[in-house]
């Protein structure tokens, strides 16, 4: 028996080193509008929603704002993206997000961005270590 897809659209996996930081009101103090914020690392990425893996138990349907970081190294990264999402459902490995708000041309500068720069840094590793072949000590 085959199984269903829900997901309207598709997702991809990310780089390693993306990560993302979740903030939403804290369920056990709804009247102090109190907030917690968690970090954990994207796995997976779409126009409608990502997956995040955290060992922390979110209820579904929470409302979240969210900072997706492709570049989280760098200091001076222009790579950030902010979103709005809810949750929608939870493992042991993390959260499946759906996005309610996000601007889908700075998420695709972003991934754009992100791809040059792994690809100016494998060039840049590759001529720097290629420059020693063919050279003979004496």
């Amino acid at each position: 028996m085959a199984l269903k897809q829900r997901r309207v659209s598709t997702r991809s996996q990310v780089w390693e080193d993306t990560q993302a930081t979740i903030t939403f009101s804290d369920p056990t103090q709804p009247e102090r509008r109190s907030t917690l914020s968690l970090k954990g690392k994207v796995r997976d990425l779409g126009s409608n929603g990502m997956f995040l893996e955290t060992e922390e138990h979110i209820a579904a349907n929470t409302e979240l704002h969210i900072e997706i970081c492709f570049d989280p190294a760098s200091h001076v990264s222009n790579l950030p993206i902010k979103a709005k999402g809810e949750t929608v459902r939870r493992n042991e490995e993390g959260i499946g997000i759906r996005f309610t708000a996000i601007d889908l041309q700075r998420l695709q500068k972003c991934i754009v961005e992100k791809m040059n720069r792994v690809e100016r840094e494998a060039r840049s590793v590759y001529t720097i270590g290629s420059a020693d072949r063919g050279k003979t000590k004496k």
